[in-house]
């Protein structure tokens, strides 16, 4: 396979702490959008930087590393539960998806947003127009492309991070028509201390249910910021 020029969570953590790096202490929430990619970024930034970050919001990601490689198998497993993801083997070949693609952006979100979510009807028109308007640009495909390109890296990178858990507090939320309780069951593999929350959604928690998810992050950040200003002012 033809080297991709994609640059993998770490290398992307590596680059965005620099957003914390001036702070004393910073949450960052793993979602920065609802999809594996984001999430996966946020858990290195967390295992990486483990002095600035004190509190982590995992949401909606198979985990590169810890299982989520077995759900390409074409199995009966898999597809009765709608986790075969037949699109990475297609994704990780060279070239070739960007040229079928391009001109069937709009097509592709549709696709995805119809068997991804439990309401699809959260999409608004336009919104789909801002995914085609982005994904049309020069290089979005490709961009896009190359984060599941990545995941084999990604999956090494995670499992080296994991070899020492997280001490912070980590929430890991899932939508029950895709992920679910599965992204709790991960994350109490690489941290300490995890606890979970499934939506009646499917897999984009942010569009689909986002007051829903506002109600549940608020207050476990608001939690760790009191916990923290007690443990700083004695």
């Amino acid at each position: 396979m033809k080297k991709t020029n994609c640059e993998p969570p770490r290398q992307w953590s590596a680059r965005d702490s620099g957003a914390v790096a001036g702070c004393s202490r910073q949450y960052i929430p793993g979602p920065w959008r609802a999809r594996t990619g984001g999430a996966v970024i946020g858990y290195q930034l967390a295992a990486r930087r483990r002095d600035h970050v004190t509190a982590l919001v995992f949401a909606e990601a198979l985990f590169p590393g810890f299982g989520f490689e077995d759900h390409t198998a074409l199995t009966p497993e898999n597809v009765s539960s709608g986790m075969h993801l037949c699109h990475l083997g297609f994704y990780f070949q060279p070239d070739i998806p960007e040229t079928l693609i391009a001109g069937h952006e709009r097509e592709l979100i549709a696709y995805m947003i119809k068997y991804e979510r439990s309401h699809p009807d959260t999409a608004t028109p336009e919104a789909v127009d801002e995914y085609v308007r982005r994904y049309s640009m020069p290089g979005g495909i490709r961009a896009m492309l190359s984060i599941y390109r990545a995941m084999l890296v990604d999956a090494e990178q995670n499992r080296q991070a994991a070899r020492k858990k997280l001490d912070i507090p980590v929430l890991a939320l899932g939508g029950s028509g895709f992920i679910g309780d599965r992204n709790e069951s991960q994350m109490r593999l690489v941290a300490h201390d995890a606890t979970g929350h499934v939506f009646n959604t499917g897999h984009d928690l942010a569009e689909e249910v986002p007051d829903e998810m506002t109600d549940i992050i608020l207050p476990f950040l608001t939690e760790q910021v009191s916990v923290r200003w007690c443990c700083s002012n004695g």
